[in-house]
């Protein structure tokens, strides 16, 4: 891989300047790295793949809305490994420019994991839900375009960045709303005191095949904390996707994918990295 031009460590994420993805993003890297935006998912694997920046940061799955299946199916397509991960609190608002009222949101713009994570709220209140690309970008639109009665579903770090009205705080349907973003590229440079290895695998579609494959790990009392399946491009044929508590180093968790990989057609390791 290239290095980037730049000595500052940069690190990409999807969106504009606001968005949850860059404070997971300080989170994990801290205030002194460049954040550089890039306006799809697919646009911060190439980046880090060709050397434009030094990591990516990206959302993997939603404690409401579930698994960001674009992501994961980036992560199988790019030579790229997880290199760290983060569970990051989100805290919603519903943020409208200065002078529209609460009673008067008739629509709100978000992305559709925010507005997933919203939807008993928007029901409750009658208003129509607006995908966006992103929570940022839809924050910036409302304040730059000021659509008739629409508001936005953003942090609010957004709402200070764009010159917004915080309506109201909080409207996640439920108080322990996470989303789990990974890093692709270069790790952040702190201490580790939990790791996790990803695999990506396939197995023959018979009988037992998938249950050899797990009895590895549970035979070496090791935890599966996830395990997803994603289409490949033949009909009805599956990859699997399995995080397990540990890291490769440890030589349970080694064995233990030795042992699944006799079991598969195919395996592949998608990083063994730091949880925080």
């Amino acid at each position: 891989m290239a290095e980037p031009s730049s000595q500052r460590r940069r690190v990409a994420f999807q969106g504009e300047h606001g968005a949850y993805g860059e404070e997971a993003l300080r989170a994990l890297y801290g205030p002194a790295v460049e954040a550089v935006p890039y306006p799809t998912f697919r646009a911060v694997f190439e980046a880090v793949a060709e050397g434009r920046a030094d990591a990516g940061v990206l959302p993997v799955e939603s404690s409401l809305g579930g698994p960001v299946t674009e992501n994961v199916d980036l992560l199988l397509e790019h030579d790229l490994e997880v290199s760290s991960e983060l569970s990051l609190r989100i805290h919603h608002c519903l943020v409208a420019p200065p002078g529209l009222a609460l009673e008067d949101v008739e629509r709100a713009l978000s992305h559709p994991q925010a507005l997933a994570q919203c939807a008993g709220y928007l029901r409750r209140r009658g208003i129509q839900p607006v995908a966006e690309a992103n929570t940022a970008i839809a924050a910036r639109k409302v304040a730059e375009e000021a659509p008739p009665r629409t508001a936005a579903i953003a942090s609010r770090v957004s709402a200070e960045l764009y010159g917004l009205t915080v309506l109201e705080e909080g409207v996640e349907d439920s108080p322990d709303n996470h989303t789990r973003f990974i890093t692709v590229g270069t790790a952040p440079p702190r201490a580790w005191r939990r790791r996790k290895t990803a695999l990506a695998f396939t197995v023959q579609n018979e009988p037992g095949a998938l249950y050899r494959v797990l009895g590895a790990f549970s035979g070496r009392g090791l935890e599966v904390s996830r395990l997803e399946s994603r289409p490949q491009r033949r009909a009805w044929e599956y990859v699997w996707c399995l995080d397990v508590d540990g890291a490769l180093e440890d030589p349970r968790v080694r064995e233990a994918v030795e042992a699944a990989q006799a079991a598969c057609i195919t395996l592949r390791v998608l990083g063994s990295y730091g949880v925080a």
